[in-house]
This record gives structure tokens, C-alpha cells and sequence, in this order.
């Protein structure tokens, strides 16, 4: 006999989280679970990160990332600060290399204070040289907001939380199939079939092919990209203390490659965006041939092989070439060698494309029967993962306290 909730989650990275404690605080005697795929928590994106907690200033004004930004980074803040996970308020500085990126600097910068972010300042060359000796600019715009944080640790923090409140995260348990039954969901995992009448698909890298098991003909498709960091060996890591990004290609939604210090105390340069051939695929050349199939079936595919071809070219060079990785690198930082390029690790980010081949550049839910669908999520999704989960929880209909509810009624199709 199937396991029955009211609600399951599916997912157990950050916004799963979120979302399940966010649900929690609206559904007084309502059952929860949260079903995850690895035998950890944060296993994919909340756990192969930076660790950067975002200040909200490249996002367009009036979207989903950049309203929810601000308001998940303090919930963020507050958080770590009452649960004592790591955090350190470091500062972000963002440099243009060259006169052509002043543009792209003022734009930054007005975006920041349309959003609401008040910190910013612009930096001249001979600040940004006093602020960071070695690093190569024409000006700088530092947002001392920035901060770094230990995300896997929030999560597991999380866990603790919501099992004090009954609620099982249980590992292991990835959905392999959904059938519709008796007024709610039938989901097939590992550990056994469990029932649940309402649905929250949270499930990152996985997130459309648990959408279309459900019924949801998703408007775009996960492809995931990977990003390699290295660390900085000893020579270099009390040099810089605080996040330093270049000023960002404004016709794609990756940052460039930066330099962020860590909770840890390392230093990593990265992340590049690399097409990536599996949507685990954490080491270059990995693949499978279903996913490659699935990749090559979509038209998005050709489309983004048209768009964004010779970037997507030149962002996998770095992920094979050391030297070209370096260059980029050296690009902000010209006192960066070779030999300072020690491990490297690699993540993956779950971008969400449009069948016509464009990049999805805005958060994405959808609802479905008896469901709903977070079907992009990525950068700054960890940041803003607190209200994320309150937008999710309102789109599902769970009431917050109080009376205001949101669009649906949860357990009823939508």
C-alpha cells in the first residue's frame, strides 16, 4: 500500500527546501514529504555552487529574479545569521576590462538602484587599483552588499527543521514515473510508491521530464551547461577577499568567469558555461545516449546552436584548455599563472531554453493537474530560494496566514 500525503515535493535542493517549510507554515494538519533523487541533500546546484549570495543587480526590473532577490537574500541573511550556518558579508566589485564595458557598467548600475539595490557606487581606476591591487580596470561598480554563504549547509540545516516538524526528507527516492489516481498522484520511487494529492516539482536538473510525466507539455527544456572552477593556490588566496566579477555578455545569462572567495577560506576563479552532453554531466565528455538523443530532438537545439554557436565554442575551449581558461581569468586578473590553477570542480546549471533556441532568463513555473511545475530556477534561484517558496506556496493556492491565498486550490486541478 502506497505512502499518502497531502503534499509531496519533489526535489531536495534549496527552493525544495524553501518550498516544503514555506508550505509547512500555511498547511496546519496538512502531511508533507520531500522525495529526493540523490542519497544526500543539495546534491546537484545547491551543493556545486560558489556559494555567492547575490545582491540583485543584473536582473531586469519588474521580473521574478529581480523582485525575489532582494526579499530571499535578507530572508536568506536572517536565516543563516539565527541558525549559525556560515556567512560573510565580503563585497562585490565589478570591473569593465576596457572603455567599450563602461556602458554595460552604467547599465549594471542602473538596473541595481531600479531594483532597489542603494549600495552600489561606481569605483574609477584608481579606487578599483586601491581597493584591489593588480586587478585590470577602467572603473568598477562595488555593490558591498555581496556576501558568501554555505549553502549545503542551509539545506541540511533545513532538513533538521522540517524533521523537528514531522516532515521526511526522504534520499534515495527520485520519481520514475507519475500516474494520476484517485484525485491526486501516484509516484514511483525507489523506496516504494507513494500517493500524494498535490504535487510541487522541484526538481532542478530533472524538472521538465517530471513535468511531462505528470501530463505538462512544458514551454521550454532543461539544458544544462557546466561550469568549471578552479581553486587558487596559496600564493594568491589572502589577496583578494571579496567576490570580483567582469562586466557580463549582455546577450546570454551566465556572469563570466569571476573570482569568489569562500566560506572555506579557498579562492576559486570560474565558472566558465560549457554545453554539457548529459544533464549530470560534472566531467567533461561525459554522456549518455538517451540524453543526447533527447537534446537532438529538440528544436531547440538548432536554434541555440545558431544563437549562440561561437560562444558556446569558446566556453567549451575553456573547459578542455587550462591556458584559455587562464586567459580569462587573466583578463581581470593579470598577475594570475598557470601554475596558481590548482583542483578543479565543476557544476552544472539547469538553463531552460525555448524551442525557438533562446535562453530563458527569468525564474519559470507552471502549473499542471493537481501540480506545479518550477521549471527554471537557476542563478540567482539559491540566493532568492526563501521567496521563491513563498511565490511557489501562493501559486499553488496554499493560503498565507492571515487568509490571502494564491491562485489555485490545492489537491484541485488546475
Amino acid at each position: 500500500m502506497a505512502d499518502a500525503y497531502d503534499v509531496a515535493v519533489i526535489g531536495a535542493g534549496i527552493v525544495g527546501l524553501t518550498t516544503a517549510q514555506a508550505v509547512l507554515e500555511r498547511s496546519a494538519g496538512r502531511s508533507l514529504i520531500v522525495l529526493e533523487k540523490e542519497a544526500t541533500v543539495a546534491a546537484h546546484q545547491s551543493g556545486h555552487n560558489s556559494g555567492v549570495v547575490h545582491s540583485g543587480v543584473y536582473y531586469r526590473p519588474g521580473s521574478l529574479k529581480a523582485r525575489l532577490c532582494l526579499d530571499g537574500r535578507a530572508k536568506l541573511i536572517d536565516f543563516a545569521s539565527r541558525e549559525k550556518v556560515r556567512y560573510a558579508r565580503v563585497g562585490k566589485v565589478i570591473v569593465a576590462s576596457s572603455p567599450p564595458e563602461l556602458d554595460g557598467l552604467a547599465s549594471i548600475e542602473e538596473k541595481a538602484r531600479a531594483n532597489g539595490v542603494s549600495d552600489v557606487r561606481r569605483l574609477g581606476p584608481g579606487e578599483l587599483e586601491a581597493r584591489l591591487p593588480g586587478v585590470q580596470g577602467v572603473g568598477a561598480v562595488e555593490v558591498p552588499s555581496a556576501a558568501i554563504i554555505d549553502y549545503p549547509g542551509v539545506a541540511r540545516c533545513l532538513v533538521d527543521q522540517l524533521a523537528r516538524r514531522g516532515v521526511e526528507t526522504r534520499v534515495a527516492s527520485g520519481v520514475r514515473g507519475a500516474r494520476a489516481r484517485d484525485g491526486g498522484w501516484s509516484l514511483d520511487t525507489p523506496k516504494g510508491e507513494v500517493f500524494a494529492r498535490f504535487v510541487i516539482n522541484c526538481a532542478g536538473l530533472q524538472c521538465d521530464l517530471i513535468a511531462e510525466s505528470m501530463g505538462v507539455r512544458p514551454p521550454v527544456r532543461i539544458v544544462p551547461f557546466r561550469g568549471d572552477y578552479y581553486h587558487l593556490g596559496d600564493r594568491l588566496k589572502s589577496k583578494v577577499s571579496c567576490l570580483v566579477y567582469p562586466v557580463p555578455d549582455p546577450d546570454v545569462p551566465f556572469l563570466g568567469v569571476h573570482l569568489t572567495p569562500t566560506v572555506e577560506g579557498e579562492l576559486l576563479a570560474g565558472p566558465n558555461a560549457a554545453l554539457a552532453l548529459a544533464r549530470e554531466g560534472y566531467r567533461g565528455g561525459q554522456w549518455t545516449l538517451a540524453e543526447l538523443a533527447q537534446m537532438a530532438l529538440f528544436p531547440g537545439t538548432l536554434g541555440l546552436a545558431r544563437r549562440y554557436g561561437m560562444y558556446a565554442a569558446h566556453e567549451w575551449l575553456k573547459s578542455w584548455s587550462p591556458a584559455e581558461f587562464l586567459t580569462a581569468v587573466q583578463r581581470l586578473w593579470p598577475e594570475v599563472r598557470e601554475s596558481d590553477l590548482t583542483d578543479r570542480t565543476s557544476g552544472v546549471r539547469a538553463q531552460a531554453v525555448r524551442p525557438d533556441g533562446s535562453l530563458e532568463d527569468d525564474f519559470v513555473l507552471v502549473p499542471g493537474p493537481r501540480s506545479l511545475h518550477v521549471l527554471n530556477a537557476p542563478s540567482p534561484a539559491a540566493t532568492a530560494a526563501f521567496a521563491i517558496a513563498e511565490h511557489v506556496a501562493d501559486e499553488a493556492g496554499f493560503s498565507r496566514p492571515g487568509g490571502a491565498s494564491g491562485a489555485a486550490t490545492p489537491g484541485q486541478p488546475s
